[in-house]
């Protein structure tokens, strides 16, 4: 019995798993914001909880930045391309 409608998967391309320098920095200020913010909305401290929201920002930002210094995704894809594979 033949399928005439196969789909055939191609698994040989680089597949980035997000464990860069970049998102492990902004993953960690982001979180450190967020926690921050709790903690001023908790105790109804609304300066904290704005410092908290400004925080989240910078990781933002900084992940951002670090993006676009080749330590992201992209980076990390076009060294593994250099290399001759994936790089897990």
């Amino acid at each position: 019995m033949s399928n005439q409608n196969e789909i055939v998967l191609d698994h040989t391309g680089y597949v980035g798993h997000g464990s860069t320098p970049a998102a492990w920095a902004c993953i960690a200020i982001m979180t450190v914001g967020v926690l921050v913010a709790v903690v001023g909305f908790t105790i109804s401290v609304m300066p904290m909880l704005w410092v908290g929201v400004a925080i989240v920002v910078v990781g933002l930002v900084v992940g951002y930045i670090m993006k676009k210094m080749g330590l992201g995704y992209e980076g990390e894809a076009k060294r593994a391309a250099e290399n001759g594979g994936p790089a897990h």
